[in-house]
């Protein structure tokens, strides 16, 4: 299955600019402040080489501010960073462009985005050619949803640079969010051109791939983000996924494993892992990354769905019904939810429960037969013989009355004239269709005292060997007496 993380822009884009805040602050270090070191120690006055010494010593340098701020940033985060530049930084480096594009960068770590874009006018005014301020500008404008100013900067580096990385990687962002994996490919590798490491194009080249169905190329990308980047949790995630779908299902679960090693918070990787232990039988394995995901994202439906599925293939009907009942308060909208409870709920006898589902499966689909069916059923077995009459009716009056359909619902309404059915039902040519029909009328001798026939019409489904209709594998279990439905 090809998904996505279930993440927000603004906590991706917080997660990045705090990665490249302490890049820059290394970098910085090495070159930008040593230049402004030497500028301020040459407009002093002559004095003897043990006094200078003596005086770089003592003197708080921007190098130690820069430390200090990595130092900070790292331990207690962003806030606490930006508190620095009130209480540490020297006078003298209070207009120092590093800096104070640095304090901007720091800001939108910690979502001040107000601030931050403030810093980056005064910086870009200062310096309107400076890159960099047009790229953090980018990601500002992004975060606060201001397209119009993001496509401003964008075309502003792309007036400078028809090959700038960081504008062309939001330009592939774009296209891959409308699903033009071809065209965002295509500004993904001109992003390389200038950068050919960029961890963000090179991602993105390797989310197209896959998505393209090109695996070997998409795996040579993330292998080679891997080798940039040790710990990367995108490359691990997309190299289980293509393993997956090459039905590598050990390879697939190690890769979603190291993932969870790098991350173990990640929504998709606790959802991939245990999609791969799942098929690898490994059902423990699978349920606890399920319910990590669950607890990681508890009002999201999905990790729900996926848990529920697993507790119903192992027969752990009663706590697949929950997890199922979740997802429908959830995701009202998720359809198979509801068919999937109303199932279970007639293996337990819910006959309410089952009927409450099939009507919200009817209410998607008028063309299914089976749903009115099993509404007229479960109003029987919940002894509303009226309502079951008065359902059936309502639906009657707009089917076609030569139709097999036609015929058995009316069977179920007024409780009689099965007796043609029998053979109309063989001579169909429609397998699914013609399975379905042996099982209602099976299911009406089933409620209406004959139950060797019944038997007979079960014992005929089961042999068909086609389960393609939920039908089938309530045959099933009424040959093997697991379920009464009687």
């Amino acid at each position: 299955m090809k998904s996505s993380v279930k993440t927000t822009l603004a906590e991706l884009f917080a997660a990045v600019v705090l990665v490249v805040a302490v890049a820059v602050i290394l970098s910085m270090g090495l070159s930008s402040c040593a230049s402004t070191e030497k500028t301020v120690e040459t407009a002093q006055p002559v004095e003897t080489e043990k006094k200078l010494e003596a005086k770089k010593k003592t003197e708080y340098s921007k190098t130690d501010f820069m430390e200090d701020l990595k130092s900070v940033l790292n331990k207690d985060g962003p806030e606490a960073a930006l508190s620095l530049y009130e209480t540490k930084l020297p006078a003298k480096y209070a207009d120092d462009f590093d800096l104070l594009f640095l304090k901007a960068a720091i800001n939108v770590s910690a979502e001040n985005l107000d601030e931050a874009q403030a810093l980056c006018n005064e910086l870009s005014q200062r310096d309107p050619q400076n890159n960099d301020v047009a790229s953090l500008a980018v990601v500002i404008a992004k975060m606060k949803g201001d397209n119009a100013e993001r496509t401003k900067q964008v075309n502003s580096l792309l007036a400078k640079d028809k090959l700038n990385s960081a504008a062309n990687v939001e330009l592939g962002e774009d296209m891959f969010l409308k699903k033009n994996y071809k065209q965002a490919k295509i500004y993904y590798k001109r992003a390389l051109v200038r950068e050919p490491e960029n961890i963000d194009a090179l991602r993105g080249a390797g989310q197209c791939d896959y998505y393209l169905e090109n695996d070997d190329e998409a795996e040579k990308t993330f292998k080679k983000i891997l080798e940039i980047d040790p710990k990367n949790t995108q490359a691990f995630l997309y190299l289980g996924k293509l393993a997956y779908a090459a039905n590598e299902y050990k390879i697939a679960s190690d890769y979603a494993k190291q993932a969870l090693d790098v991350d173990p918070e990640n929504y998709e990787c606790n959802m991939d892992y245990g999609m791969y232990e799942r098929y690898l039988g490994h059902y423990k394995n699978a349920e606890s990354s399920w319910t990590k995901a669950i607890e990681i994202e508890p009002d999201y439906f999905l990790a729900y769905a996926y848990r529920a599925g697993l507790y119903d293939e192992q027969d752990i009907f009663v706590n697949a019904m929950e997890d199922y009942k979740k997802v429908i308060e959830l995701n009202p909208n998720y359809y198979f939810a509801y068919e999937s409870l109303g199932i279970l709920a007639l293996h337990e006898e819910n006959w309410t429960t089952a009927r409450e589902a099939f009507m919200k499966c009817y209410d998607s689909n008028k063309n299914n037969i089976s749903y009115p069916l099993m509404i007229t059923y479960c109003y029987y077995k919940e002894g509303n013989g009226t309502e079951a009459k008065n359902f059936s009716n309502q639906v009657l009056r707009k089917m076609d009355r030569n139709s097999i359909e036609y015929s058995m619902l009316r069977v179920f309404h007024d409780r009689a004239g099965e007796r043609p059915l029998p053979q109309r039902i063989s001579a169909m040519t429609n397998r699914n269709l013609q399975g379905k029909m042996y099982y209602y009328l099976a299911l009406f001798y089933d409620m209406f005292g004959g139950t060797e026939l019944a038997n007979e019409y079960y014992a005929k489904v089961v042999s068909m060997n086609s389960p393609m209709f939920f039908e089938f594998r309530l045959a099933e279990w009424r040959t093997k007496g697991k379920v009464p439905l009687k």
